[in-house]
């Protein structure tokens, strides 16, 4: 177990575990999981050179490949095959050939798609060039007659700026170029303002003890768990977590909240989850795969709903004294909502024939990412087939009194359903 924690925040944790909602039964003082934390967001700080940060990603190449783009680098040969390609289409070629400006704009007018690939990103990038810039770069280029990627590999290297031009176009790097990119970020003054609100606005010491706790109890269910090595990190939205067996990486700069002076681009409807509250229940849903089995082949909505309400019923037992809201990822009032509609919301899976629906327009509508379910009603969360999941699998839990574990392996949704004996709460 983590040792040396703030007395304070022992308490702070155990005065959370102790609402009446909370289910602290198990003794973890006898389970044996020894979590390997590091903390690296004062290692990525103080990085002040390109060798230091050559060194830091190869002691920690996941960090280097799934936080800072390494991982999404193509081979220079696919790159030059792509050029290739698309200067041999026709309608490109004439672009390229186009005797005068003039032509060429309304080569471009005819062909919207290929104006905005070559000439929208560049010219938003490279604020100090306009359209006759992007004319004059092709009409002097003979990269339109070349057959190979051999012979555009030589055309470019002796001809930079159209080299220069074609990487962003295709958007290419090398790994000098992604390197030397990177560094620059970590120097920004804004990615340092990002640094200090992560150290004010989460914790990563009391990410690693809520971890720390709920792989005790994981291991406490499952004897055979061991604890994966857990690393935070900062990479100004690189991306949000790594997950193996083996290695969790956490950047903790997705999860700063509202307080945070930048935040990562994503819709409103996840930004509103992205909060140091909701990252370890994210966590341990993600740890439910291996345990959250399911049935082959293809799948229902009702299959859908209750895989979903197993991996909410497992962050609970792992996270006895989480909020709800925080579970299923919902705001207070988007909780609310659903709870006081729970008939209205299962009379509508009723009436629509939805449960046994294989059609992935119904899957994509109640269980995937939406801002709010419009067919139900316009205070309906998205993803509200897999809270009202978790309805049916709380049920089945309370009727049946099954096994946490028995549950976890349990593949048939039907069983789970009828078992249940699922009816709405009145309110």
């Amino acid at each position: 177990m983590l040792k040396r924690w703030s007395f304070l925040l022992i308490v702070v944790f155990f005065v959370a575990c102790s609402g009446d909602d909370c289910n602290n039964e198990v003794d973890l003082s006898k389970v044996d999981v020894e979590l390997e934390f590091e903390d690296l967001t004062h290692t990525i700080h103080q990085i002040d050179s390109k060798e230091d940060l050559k060194a830091f990603f190869d002691s920690n190449p996941i960090v280097r490949d799934y936080f800072f783009g390494f991982g999404e680098l193509v081979p220079k040969e696919a790159f030059l095959n792509e050029v290739l390609k698309f200067t041999q289409v026709p309608k490109i070629k004439s672009i390229f050939k186009a005797k005068s400006f003039e032509t060429f704009q309304e080569l471009l007018d005819q062909n919207r798609e290929i104006r905005e690939y070559l000439t929208f990103e560049y010219l938003n990038a490279n604020r100090d060039k306009n359209l006759k810039d992007v004319y004059n770069l092709l009409a002097n280029s003979a990269i339109e007659d070349l057959s190979t990627i051999q012979a555009i590999d030589t055309y470019l290297l002796a001809n930079p700026k159209e080299y220069e031009y074609f990487k962003f176009v295709f958007n290419f790097q090398t790994e000098e170029g992604l390197m030397d990119e990177n560094y620059r970020l970590l120097q920004n003054p804004y990615v340092d303002t990002l640094y200090q609100e992560t150290l004010r606005l989460i914790s990563a010491q009391e990410v690693a003890y809520e971890l720390d706790q709920a792989f005790a109890r994981l291991k406490s269910t499952y004897p055979e768990f061991e604890a994966p090595k857990v690393q935070t990190v900062y990479s100004a939205f690189g991306k949000d977590v790594y997950m193996s067996d083996s290695l969790i990486v956490i950047g903790l700069d997705y999860y700063l909240g509202e307080e945070a002076s930048y935040r990562p681009n994503v819709y409103d409807y996840i930004l509103k989850r992205l909060t140091p509250d909701h990252l370890v229940p994210q966590i341990m849903q993600f740890m439910s795969l291996p345990y959250n089995e399911t049935a082959e082949g293809q799948r229902s909505v009702l299959d859908e709903m209750i895989y979903y309400g197993k991996a909410f019923a497992f962050a609970k037992q792992m996270l006895p004294c989480i909020a709800d809201s925080l579970i299923v990822g919902y705001s207070s009032q988007d909780l609310a909502n659903a709870t006081v509609s729970e008939a209205v919301i299962w009379n509508h899976f009723l009436e629509e024939k939805l449960l046994y629906s294989e059609q992935p327009v119904h899957i994509t509508r109640y269980i995937d990412e939406r801002p709010n379910v419009l067919e139900i009603d316009r205070r309906a969360p998205g993803r509200i087939g897999q809270w009202l999941g978790w309805q049916i699998v709380e049920a089945y839990q309370k009727e049946t009194e099954t096994d946490f574990v028995d549950l976890m392996d349990e593949t048939d949704a039907q069983k789970v359903l009828t078992r249940s004996k699922y009816r709405p709460r009145s309110r």
